[in-house]
C-alpha cells in the first residue's frame, strides 16, 4: 500500500517538472483541451484575442490562458492527466479505487442498454430514446391532454397543445429496473472489465463566447460526448457573442442538452455571429439531442435562431420530446437555417419543425446543397411540420431549395414543407438549382380532429379538412414529388407522363408525371436547350466560343476569360478542348455574364469531367443558371 502511494506521488512530481519544463518553452504547436478535466470556456475578445478556461473561473476576471492557435477539444482520456490525484497531490488508495470505479459511462449509441457489468442499474432521468418512448419522460404531475371536445371557452387549438403538451422539469429519476432501455451502469472495477462502451459522456459543458468582429474564429471538437441530465438546465455547448464561429467536427462527437436547452445551443438572445459547422473529413459526425422543448441545434425553450449554416459532416439532430425544433426554434422559437452541403437528418418535436419554427414559431430556411432528411422520430406525437413553420405560427415561413436532394415528411396535421397557422399557413417556397425534393404531408390528427397535411402546403384544418396544396416559385432546374400522406414510406411508384408544357429556348419547360397506382405526382423542370451548334475555329491565336441567342463579345483580363451576352437569357456553348486551349494560354477560369447574373467556372474542374471533344452548355435565364457537361447536370459546379 505504502509503495503504491510512494509511486503516484513520484508520478505526480514527474508531471509537475513537465509542465514547468514546458511552460519554459515557447508554445508552438496546438493545445489540446479534453472535456473530462471540466467545463471548457472559449472566450475571443474584441480585439481578437483567444483565451481558454478549463474549470470553473476563480474570480469575475478569470477568462483563462491565452492561446494563439486554433482551439482543439477531445473527448475520452487527457493522457497527460494522472488519475486520482487530490488537492494536496497524493490520493489515498481507497479514493482513487472508488473515483475510477464510479465514472458514469454512457453507450455511443443513445437508445441501447448499457453493458451490465453485475452492478446496479440507475434509471436515466430522462429518456434517451426518441419516438414512441418519449412518453415515459413525462413527470407524473404533467398536466393532462385536453380533448379538443373539452377546450375551455375561448381556447385555440394551438393554446390546447401547449397547454397539453409542457411539463415541468424532472426533480428525480425514477427507477424502472423492468425497462432497461433507459439505463446507466457504474463500473464496479476498472475500465477494462467493459467492452462496449466507446467513449464516457461527461457532464462538463462547452461555452463559446466570440465577441470579435473582425474575423473568424474556428473550434474543433474531436470524439467529444457530453450527457447534460435534465435537471442540470445546461446547454452541452453554447455559442454566444456578436463574432462569427465555425465549429469543426472531427470523429463522432455526441452533445445532449439538459432541460429546456439545445444540445448545441445558439440563441438570439445571446448570439448575433453566425455559426457554421462543418467538417474536412464528410464522415466525422455529430448528433445533438435537445432537452425538452428545445431544438437539438438551435434555440432553447423561448428562444429563437439565425444566422446558423450546416456547411458539411453527417448531422443528426433531435428536439427534446415537446415544441422544440430538430434544427432551428425551440418552443416558440423562429429557425433561421441554411443548409450548404453535408449529410443532414433531423427531427422536430411535437408541434415543431424537424427544420425551421418550434411550436408557434416561423422558419426561414435555405438549402443549397448536401442530403436532408426532414421527418417527425419514428413513433414520436403528432402535428410536426417537415420543413418551415411550427404549428400555430401566425407568420409565413419561407423555404428555399436550390439544390441538393430533400426528403421532407410532416405527420398528424403536420405539412411536409410548409406548417404555420390560419392564413399564414404553408409557405413561400422556391425550388431551383437542380434540386430534387420529395415531400408528403401527415395523416391528420383524430385527436384534435384536423385532417391530413399537404405535401407542400398548409396543415390540415379543423373538422377533418385536408391542408391545400400550394404552388412553388420554380428558380431553375428542379424535380419536385408530392407524395399522398396515405401512403407508405417504401411505397413503388410507377410515374407515367400527363402532361408537357413546351417552352422557348433558355426557358423552363414542365412535365407533370402521375403514379399510376397511388396518384402521387412529380414535376421536372429542365430549361430548353439550343440543338448542338459547331465550335467557332481559332481566330489570331484566340479561342473563340459561340453564344447561342444574344450578340457577345468575349476577352481576357489576366486569368479570366470573360464572356458577355447582351440579354437576360443565353447559352454558352462550347467543348472542353475549348477549355484546355485557354488553359495554355494562361487562363484558370471561365466567366460568363448576362444582364441578370455571372457565373465562374474553373477551367481545371471542368476539365477533369471528360475528353476535349466533350461538349458543355451553360444557359442563364434571369438570374437562374444550369450547366452540363456531356449531357449531365452539373449544377454544383457553378459559382
Amino acid at each position: 500500500m505504502r509503495l503504491r502511494k510512494n509511486m503516484k506521488r513520484a508520478a505526480a512530481v514527474a508531471l509537475a517538472l513537465s509542465v514547468a519544463l514546458s511552460a519554459a518553452a515557447p508554445a508552438a504547436l496546438a493545445k489540446d483541451y479534453y472535456i473530462e478535466n471540466g467545463d471548457i470556456t472559449v472566450t475571443v475578445t474584441e480585439e481578437g484575442d483567444t483565451y481558454v478556461r478549463v474549470g470553473e473561473a476563480k474570480d469575475k476576471d478569470d477568462i483563462g490562458v491565452k492561446d494563439d492557435t486554433d482551439v482543439v477539444i477531445k473527448g475520452g482520456e487527457d493522457p497527460n492527466k494522472t488519475a486520482g490525484n487530490n488537492s494536496d497531490g497524493a490520493a489515498d488508495d481507497d479514493t482513487a479505487d472508488e473515483a475510477e470505479g464510479q465514472k458514469p459511462v454512457v453507450d455511443a449509441e443513445p437508445g441501447e442498454p448499457a453493458e451490465e457489468t453485475g452492478t446496479e442499474l440507475v434509471v436515466w432521468p430522462e429518456n434517451v430514446n426518441s419516438g414512441e418512448d418519449q412518453k415515459k419522460d413525462e413527470p407524473a404531475d404533467a398536466e393532462p391532454k385536453t380533448p379538443d371536445t373539452q377546450k375551455p371557452e375561448g381556447e385555440t387549438d394551438a393554446d390546447t397543445l401547449e397547454a397539453s403538451t409542457e411539463q415541468k422539469p424532472v426533480e428525480k429519476a425514477a427507477e424502472d429496473h423492468d425497462d432497461d432501455e433507459d439505463v446507466m451502469t457504474f463500473e464496479a472495477n476498472t475500465a477494462s472489465t467493459l467492452t462496449k462502451v466507446a467513449n464516457e459522456a461527461v457532464q462538463n459543458i462547452i461555452k463559446i463566447i466570440n465577441n470579435c468582429t473582425k474575423k473568424d474564429t474556428t473550434v474543433t471538437i474531436e470524439n467529444v460526448n457530453i450527457y447534460q441530465y435534465a435537471y442540470d438546465y445546461k446547454a452541452a455547448m453554447s455559442v454566444e457573442g456578436a463574432g462569427d464561429t465555425t465549429l469543426k467536427l472531427v470523429g463522432d462527437n455526441t452533445l445532449r442538452g439538459g432541460f429546456s436547452r439545445a444540445g448545441l445551443e445558439k440563441d438570439d438572445e445571446y448570439s448575433t455571429g453566425k455559426l457554421t459547422i462543418t467538417a474536412e473529413d464528410t464522415s466525422a459526425s455529430l448528433k445533438a439531442y435537445g432537452g425538452q422543448n428545445s431544438a437539438g441545434i438551435g434555440g432553447g425553450s423561448y428562444h429563437s435562431t439565425s444566422k446558423l449554416e450546416i456547411a458539411n459532416g453527417k448531422i443528426y439532430a433531435e428536439s427534446g420530446s415537446n415544441m422544440g425544433a430538430g434544427i432551428g426554434g425551440g418552443m416558440r422559437g423562429k429557425g433561421e437555417v441554411t443548409i450548404s452541403g453535408g449529410d443532414v437528418t433531423a427531427h422536430g418535436g411535437h408541434t415543431a419543425a424537424c427544420i425551421g419554427g418550434g411550436f408557434r414559431g416561423s422558419g426561414d430556411v435555405t438549402i443549397l446543397g448536401g442530403t436532408v432528411t426532414a421527418i417527425p422520430a419514428e413513433g414520436s406525437n403528432s402535428n410536426v411540420t417537415g420543413i418551415g413553420g411550427g404549428f400555430g405560427c401566425d407568420e409565413k415561413s419561407t423555404v428555399r431549395i436550390l439544390g441538393g436532394v430533400v426528403d421532407a415528411v410532416g405527420n398528424g396535421c403536420g405539412s411536409g414543407i410548409g406548417g404555420g397557422e390560419g392564413d399564414a399557413q404553408g409557405a413561400e417556397v422556391e425550388i431551383g438549382g437542380g434540386a430534387q425534393v420529395t415531400a408528403k404531408g401527415g395523416l391528420g390528427d383524430n385527436e384534435f380532429n384536423r385532417g391530413p397535411g399537404a405535401a407542400i402546403g398548409t396543415n390540415g384544418d379543423v373538422g377533418g379538412k385536408a391542408g391545400k396544396e400550394l404552388d412553388v416559385n420554380v428558380s431553375g432546374e428542379c424535380t419536385v414529388t408530392r407524395i399522398d400522406s396515405n401512403l407508405p414510406a417504401d411505397c413503388a411508384h410507377k410515374w407515367t407522363l400527363v402532361s408537357s408544357t413546351p417552352a422557348p429556348v433558355g426557358q423552363l419547360g414542365e412535365k407533370v408525371y402521375e403514379c399510376s397506382s397511388c396518384g402521387s405526382t412529380r414535376t421536372v423542370y429542365k430549361f430548353v436547350l439550343p440543338e448542338p451548334a459547331p465550335v467557332e475555329e481559332e481566330q489570331n491565336g484566340r479561342i473563340v466560343l459561340t453564344v447561342i441567342g444574344a450578340p457577345y463579345e468575349m476577352h481576357q483580363e489576366s486569368a479570366h476569360y470573360i464572356v458577355t451576352a447582351d440579354s437576360d437569357t443565353a447559352t454558352l456553348f462550347g467543348c472542353l478542348g475549348n477549355l484546355a486551349d485557354l488553359k495554355a494560354q494562361g487562363v484558370d477560369t471561365l466567366v460568363f455574364r448576362t444582364e441578370s447574373r455571372e457565373t465562374a467556372l474553373d477551367i481545371d474542374t471542368m476539365l477533369s469531367l471528360g475528353a476535349e471533344d466533350t461538349l458543355f452548355t451553360l444557359t442563364h435565364s434571369g438570374s437562374s443558371a444550369t450547366l452540363t457537361v456531356g449531357g449531365a447536370d452539373h449544377n454544383e459546379l457553378i459559382h
